[in-house]
């Protein structure tokens, strides 16, 4: 199984990833369900792979919401 490392988490809409603010612009989908693990409660988590086009920069990252509640992000190399 591949690892996709921890970034971090937002309890609200506001997370940078590389200096851009990922709830500013449109996720789009890329078609990729990865398994991540909880950071806190080190459990399995099945999470998209999504992607945004911000200043002429494309991002990908995985995403989803953490036990706790928070967004959860990870890296994503496609």
């Amino acid at each position: 199984m591949k690892k996709h490392r921890f970034i971090g988490s937002a309890a609200s809409d506001k997370f940078c990833i590389k200096g851009i603010d990922v709830f500013k612009y449109k996720w789009i989908m890329i078609g990729d369900v990865v398994i991540v693990i909880d950071p806190d409660t080190k459990q399995p988590l099945s999470f998209s792979a999504y992607k945004i086009e911000a200043n002429g920069v494309s991002l990908s990252f995985v995403a989803g919401r953490l036990h706790s509640g928070n967004w959860g992000f990870f890296e994503y190399d496609e």
